[in-house]
């Protein structure tokens, strides 16, 4: 029965879903120290159980061919969406450290730079 279904899929599209799976097992969750930088391209987005239930995850691969998962928070969603960022477009995030709120909460203060794909890059 399985041999059945496999030969039923194209092949093409078999190898894409071997690719996913074994870039799946090589993806670590980003838990940056203040300060750290995390730099890349980014590369998709993934739906994961997370310490608040199912949670949304951007991907970045960064420039030694490792791919780091960051946890899509609303702020980061929200600067994302603000400078029209897709697929592929280049993403710097530092981590400042955790601060305090004007309610009191804790909070990840980060800063997020990116640079669409489109816009090219140049040498400077």
């Amino acid at each position: 029965m399985t041999q059945y279904l496999v030969n039923a899929i194209p092949a093409t599209a078999l190898e894409q879903l071997r690719r996913k799976a074994a870039t799946a097992s090589l993806i670590e969750t980003w838990r940056p120290e203040p300060g750290e930088v995390l730099e890349g391209q980014i590369e998709g987005a993934r739906k994961i159980d997370g310490p608040f239930g199912v949670q949304e995850q951007i991907l970045i691969r960064t420039t030694d061919g490792g791919i780091i998962a960051v946890w899509l928070t609303k702020w980061i969603a929200g600067q994302l969406r603000a400078n029209g960022t897709e697929i592929g477009d280049l993403i710097s995030l530092t981590f400042h450290g955790k601060e305090l709120g004007k309610s009191g909460a804790a909070f990840n203060r980060m800063s997020l730079v990116t640079l669409k794909t489109s816009e090219g890059y140049s040498n400077v």
